[in-house]
């Protein structure tokens, strides 16, 4: 939930709730297998990122800054594009200019 509104956590933890009231017991598995493998899996992703060593975290911090940074690029375009219709020049977030 990762927010500070007791209302909107209250409302959130019922409408979980609810949801689950109305889940077979096949479905609450799977939901829970679902979780279980979510965590493994960010158990493993944060071991392996311990395991690297200085230069590969050099690395890997480099790649993940350039990621980043060309998604924000992309989500700065779009959004220019859908405010100002189309894929105007003017667009100071495109690089083809």
């Amino acid at each position: 939930m990762g927010h500070n509104n007791p209302g909107r956590a209250r409302r959130e933890i019922l409408r979980d709730n609810e949801r689950l009231s109305k889940m077979t017991p096949e479905e609450r598995q799977k939901e829970r297998d679902a979780e279980e493998l979510y965590n493994v899996k960010a158990t493993a992703r944060n071991e392996a990122y311990r395991s690297f060593s200085a230069e590969e975290l050099a690395i890997y911090n480099k790649v993940k800054d350039a990621l980043f940074a060309a998604e924000s690029r992309a989500s700065d375009a779009w959004n220019w594009d859908k405010q100002f219709g189309g894929t105007g020049k003017q667009n100071p977030w495109r690089k083809e200019q």
